[in-house]
């Protein structure tokens, strides 16, 4: 198994380097990056595409909860381990699936007991992955299975009860939902909008339009919605990939 990509975030530099040291002694993990607010933590994750964060709660510009949700929207697959001062939070943390929930201070034994935890976790999503990865997208359309090359489509539009997928030189109709649909692609698409999901590595600029805005595609002319309130992230996931 790789060595576990980790991401650390605590506003408290002190705790900060003794979670580093810890790590560095331990055979299993790799500190890709370290953070101070939620916001950095944030940027770091899409950067970096960590398989695990450390990070404390309460922290300037966004807490610890807040950037778990945030993250979860472009990458469902990123672990968390809480470590924190405060126990008021605990149920909120378990409620969006983190790993752990470690208050401070904490004894060595609970902290490598949280990490036990996530290795295996970890190497489990990582053996899924292994056997289940797909480089083509199927659906059913007129009575017939169609394997798409994800990387020739470019978005996917929800008209009425049907989906549209605008492929590369073809357009594909089925009556897959578009939440079944997303759940099938690889992370280089996003939801974008309610009714469009967007391939992320397609995009060649957007531009504003009314109360949303627009993603337009190399190569073909139609363009796809994006929401107001998913635009800054989506410009920021696109400055990595």
């Amino acid at each position: 198994m790789p060595l576990i990509k980790t991401v650390l975030a605590d506003d408290n530099r002190d705790s900060l380097e003794i979670i580093e040291t810890i790590l560095k002694r331990h055979q299993k993990f790799r500190i890709v990056a370290t953070c101070t607010d939620g916001e950095e933590l944030i940027n770091q994750v899409i950067k970096c595409r960590p398989d695990l964060v450390i990070t404390d709660i309460k922290m300037p510009k966004l807490n610890g909860i807040e950037v778990i949700k945030k993250c979860r929207k472009f990458d469902s697959n990123v672990n968390f381990i809480f470590v924190t001062g405060f126990d008021d939070f605990a149920v909120e943390a378990f409620n969006v699936a983190a790993i752990d929930y470690i208050v401070k201070p904490f004894n060595m034994d609970r902290f490598f007991a949280a990490l036990e935890k996530a290795i295996e976790i970890i190497q489990h999503k990582q053996q899924l992955k292994s056997k289940s990865f797909r480089s083509k997208l199927k659906i059913k359309s007129s009575g017939s299975n169609y394997y798409i090359p994800m990387e020739d489509i470019y978005f996917i539009e929800k008209q009425g009860k049907k989906c549209i997928i605008h492929g590369k030189n073809k357009l594909y109709e089925t009556n897959e939902s578009i939440k079944v649909l997303y759940q099938k692609l690889n992370d280089t698409f996003y939801l974008s909008h309610r009714s469009y999901i967007i391939n992320l590595k397609k995009i060649l600029n957007i531009s504003a339009s009314n109360e949303t805005y627009l993603a337009h595609f190399e190569g073909i002319p139609d363009h796809a919605h994006i929401s107001k309130l998913k635009i800054k992230e989506i410009e920021t996931i696109i400055q990595y990939l």
